[in-house]
């Protein structure tokens, strides 16, 4: 006779608010969670989604959940690792399941923090940091592939414009 086990999917969803708790927890205590991201993981751990959503809603009272903060130390990491444009970063956080609100909240806490981040001077200086990689290539093509990379990052096409023309003036193009 043959043992199956059975999958979690195949398995009764778990409805105990105490062992959801436990395991929200211990997701918590190895790094910052967004709330759909704590959902989905307890979801998918087996929990009944009701209990999942009472302990999440339960955890951000207390403030062991708070996507505005998510968004303020993921935007806070991220300017200064890796330019990238505030459209970029919005696109992430969205994929990460963190809400418009939560992520103009968390915008406001860094700003409120270190300043407002001057998204023209972090393009800038991403163009110095590859300009290098570029000096070979004839003015236009490398204006286009500055544009690119820049659009890629997710700089808007107004502050890409002056970031161009104002290096173009600098270089004397």
């Amino acid at each position: 006779m043959a043992f199956r086990t059975r999958r979690e999917s195949d398995a009764e969803p778990n409805d105990d608010p105490a062992a959801t708790r436990e395991a929200a927890l211990k997701l918590l205590e190895r790094t910052r969670r967004t709330r759909s991201d704590l959902e989905r993981r307890l979801r998918d751990k087996g929990f009944a989604a009701p209990v999942v959503t009472e302990v999440v809603d339960r955890l951000t009272e207390v403030g062991l959940v708070n996507d505005a903060e998510y968004a303020r130390a993921f935007l806070a990491g991220r300017w200064g690792r890796r330019p990238s444009g505030w459209s970029r970063l919005q696109r992430e956080l969205r994929a990460k399941g963190v809400t418009d609100e939560a992520i103009v909240a968390g915008r406001g806490l860094i700003e409120e923090r270190e300043g407002a981040a001057d998204e023209f001077e972090v393009a800038r200086k991403l163009v110095t940091q590859v300009s290098a990689r570029y000096a070979k290539l004839e003015p236009r093509v490398r204006s286009q592939r500055l544009y690119a990379l820049l659009a890629r990052r997710g700089f808007d096409g107004d502050t890409i414009r002056r970031v161009l023309s104002i290096r173009d003036d600098e270089a004397g193009e």
